[in-house]
């Protein structure tokens, strides 16, 4: 069965950090009544991109806003963190949770937010790799004996243990071939971007590669029966084409500000053609239009790609919250049942 999230940067906009706070947790609990699945939420550090760089501080207070949501942050760039503080905090969220934290992964795609806590951008993948060894280790027995190669060495017992076991189901972000099929290896939940329809065949080999290890006893989340493996694109739906394309054009290009702030402050343009709203019109990364043709955009997107996940940011740079409740609400009514539909149909033929 397919199912449904939302993702969310909390890049400042024009108002107040307090006021994008404050309206994001509205917006979350609004997601949980029309029946949103997963609320996820990026870390970003030194920039505008994100007034909440601790992603766990939000996923707290969302707890008790929230009862049946999954939440996580998607996703925690494990080299920020002491990896022992990591473990005890994500338990402690899946405590104040009952058992509904999705634990996000990754080593970080900016290097300028790396350096800000000294890791070198060549050393962030192994770095993020012996992280992911201790944490998970540690939430599995709750203790972290770790002889550490990057990391310092740790031994020491966890002081609280997460509700789920052996830990909250692991997810990754990632449009790349190569850790699709390491994610598939491993049963890890995965979302991708569109990128004009390649990511079908990512999802094939993640697939291919969870088909083949299905029953490998050292699959990290080998706990997880059945794998998310989704696509994430920005959504905007508005009573007409043309107020929807302009909601989205304006919203796009300070959300789009805001993403490139540090690069742009250390003279580096290497992403900017990515972003642009042109480029992401183009390239299919947003379904923008009426509740029809957002159905018929992502009804397609999700049939040609093989998902059983479509995860949506639809409050963003100058958004009102009014404009991104009206996309939620059309989304909840009118999308996500017929793509709901479609996935049934594909499932019993």
């Amino acid at each position: 069965m397919v199912e449904f999230g939302i993702f969310d940067s909390f890049d400042l906009g024009r108002s107040t950090p307090g006021q994008v706070l404050d309206g994001r947790l509205r917006f979350a609990a609004a997601a949980e009544g029309f029946g949103i699945d997963h609320y996820h939420v990026t870390e970003h550090h030194g920039t505008p991109l994100s007034v909440c760089p601790s992603p766990n501080l939000f996923l707290a207070a969302l707890s008790q806003r929230t009862t049946r949501m999954r939440i996580g942050a998607l996703v925690n760039v494990l080299p920020n963190y002491d990896p022992f503080r990591l473990a005890e905090e994500i338990a402690t969220l899946d405590q104040l949770t009952g058992g509904r934290i999705d634990f996000g992964v990754g080593s970080g795609v900016s290097p300028y937010e790396l350096a800000i806590f000294g890791v070198d951008a060549a050393q962030a993948k192994p770095v993020y790799a012996e992280a992911l060894e201790a944490v998970t280790t540690a939430l599995r027995t709750g203790h972290m004996r770790h002889e550490g190669r990057l990391l310092r060495s740790y031994d020491a017992e966890l002081a609280v243990l997460p509700v789920q076991r052996p830990y909250p189901p692991l997810w990754y972000a990632s449009s790349n071939a190569a850790t699709a099929e390491w994610a598939g290896r491993n049963s890890v939940n995965f979302v991708g971007r569109w990128n004009n329809g390649a990511i079908a065949e990512t999802v094939r080999t993640y697939w291919k590669a969870w088909e083949g290890n299905r029953l490998a006893d050292d699959r990290l989340n080998g706990h997880v029966a059945e794998p998310r493996v989704g696509l994430s694109s920005s959504v905007v739906i508005a009573s007409s084409e043309e107020h929807a394309q302009d909601v989205f054009g304006r919203a796009n290009e300070l959300f789009v500000e805001r993403l490139l702030h540090l690069w742009h402050r250390n003279d580096d343009h290497r992403v900017d053609a990515m972003f642009a709203t042109e480029s992401v019109l183009a390239s299919g990364a947003a379904c923008v239009g009426t509740a029809e043709s957002v159905r018929d955009q992502v009804v397609h997107q999700v049939e040609v790609s093989g998902v059983n996940y479509f995860e949506m940011l639809a409050f963003f740079g100058d958004m009102s919250f009014e404009e991104a409740s009206f996309s939620l609400r059309a989304f909840a009514e009118e999308v996500a049942p017929a793509v709901r539909a479609v996935a049934a149909k594909t499932e019993s033929s």
